[in-house]
């Protein structure tokens, strides 16, 4: 915090005396400006010298003449604070700003803007709201990132249906003027379709199948291999009892290219479970191996090819893939089919080990990890950037 402290002192005691400077030169200030000026500087130099970190930020602040050179200056102190917690005392900063005569219309809604991101610091999500609405209608400049900040706004709130559309009004926007709907942060179409499988979770513990289902396809209009709408609406026809649509919206998730994942496996196996033939979990598996040839599923197919087939077989299959494609975890796998006695008890324990270690899922963004998925990072609270980190011992190792 002291250093923090220091580098704000810095910026404002150069900021301040570059400004007094460039007015002794001849650039425009009023006359109440030039007068003030001096001994707001000097005062925040006595709370310097006398140890009052925090009333010296103050008093150079105030020092700093308000106007269109000085405004970004403004600006960024302002995100200073918010970004060390002192949501306050930037609020206070923005709130002062706006109430200068001498600021464009661009200026104050640029100023608007900055306070409402201190009310979303704060938790003040209504007043954030309010303000963030009124610059979505009246400022081309700041529209779009004022929609942006909505959704953050809504997205804390659990606001879904407004979060959605307002995701379909940036969509809208980008298609209008041929431009992607990323802009700052995760594309819209993706957000879209993770507000709408709130929406159809939600349904979903009240009972609402039928509006689940619903909104699960209108994600999948939106992103048609959106992992989490395939999945959530292979399990509304499953609770429906249609296990042949279960089945056709599996095999687009098999063909995603989506990384296999443990979930998914126990929803294909409940989706095999619903056919009456026994052997179309197997056949499954040994369709979705060709397609991608990670360990979790060689594993799985030896597991049922060992109660369908034998033990030799599940084997001869693992040994096979250890040729074409070396995993660590496999080769484990098979190394515990050979201790079975009670003396390699010890030997077992750490291959088994080894083998639950290989499993879990980490965040492309930020690197949060855990041993379930989130569809929403709880480090960085971005949208499926969790991803299943099976295979790890393979990456460890070169492979």
């Amino acid at each position: 915090m002291l250093l923090n402290n220091a580098l704000l002192l810095v910026l404002l005691v150069l900021a301040v005396a570059g400004g007094w400077t460039l007015g002794r030169s001849g650039l425009r200030m009023d006359m109440a400006g030039r007068a003030q000026l001096p001994s707001q500087y000097y005062r925040g130099f006595n709370f310097l010298l006398d140890g009052e970190e925090e009333d010296a930020v103050d008093a150079f602040t105030e020092a700093l003449a308000v106007n269109e050179e000085t405004l970004d200056t403004h600006i960024a102190l302002g995100s200073v604070l918010r970004k060390r917690g002192e949501v306050d005392r930037a609020i206070r900063m923005h709130q002062n700003l706006l109430k200068r005569p001498q600021l464009s219309v661009v200026q104050l809604h640029q100023s608007h803007l900055e306070l409402a991101r201190d009310f979303i610091a704060a938790g003040l999500y209504d007043r954030a709201e309010q303000l963030l609405v009124d610059l979505a209608a009246q400022s081309s400049e700041f529209s779009a990132t004022a929609q942006r900040h909505l959704l953050d706004v809504y997205e804390a709130q659990r606001d879904w249906s407004a979060a959605v559309t307002i995701a379909e009004e940036l969509i809208a926007r980008a298609e209008s003027e041929g431009q992607s709907a990323a802009g700052h942060g995760q594309p819209a179409q993706q957000l879209r379709g993770h507000y709408l499988c709130e929406l159809a979770e939600h349904a979903i513990e009240s009972g609402g199948y039928d509006a689940a289902k619903s909104f699960y396809e209108q994600a999948l209009r939106g992103q048609p291999q959106e992992l989490r709408a395939l999945m959530g609406i292979v399990r509304c026809a499953l609770k429906d009892g249609d296990g042949t649509l279960a089945m056709t919206y599996f095999s687009r998730m098999m063909g995603s290219g989506r990384r296999c994942t443990p979930e998914m496996l126990g929803l294909l196996r409940d989706v095999c479970s619903a056919e009456s033939d026994s052997d179309v979990y197997l056949s499954s598996l040994q369709q979705y191996y060709d397609q991608q040839h990670s360990p979790l599923l060689a594993l799985a197919l030896a597991e049922e090819l060992a109660q369908q087939q034998g033990v030799e077989a599940a084997r001869l299959f693992l040994r096979s893939t250890l040729d074409q494609y070396p995993s660590a975890s496999v080769a484990a796998s098979l190394a515990l089919g050979g201790l079975e006695s009670e003396q390699a008890r010890p030997e077992r324990d750490v291959l088994d080990q080894l083998i639950r270690n290989d499993h879990g899922y980490q965040c492309d963004h930020c690197g949060f990890s855990g041993k379930t998925r989130h569809w929403r990072c709880p480090g960085c609270r971005h949208w499926d950037s969790l991803h299943y980190r099976g295979g790890a011992l393979e990456q460890l190792n070169g492979r």
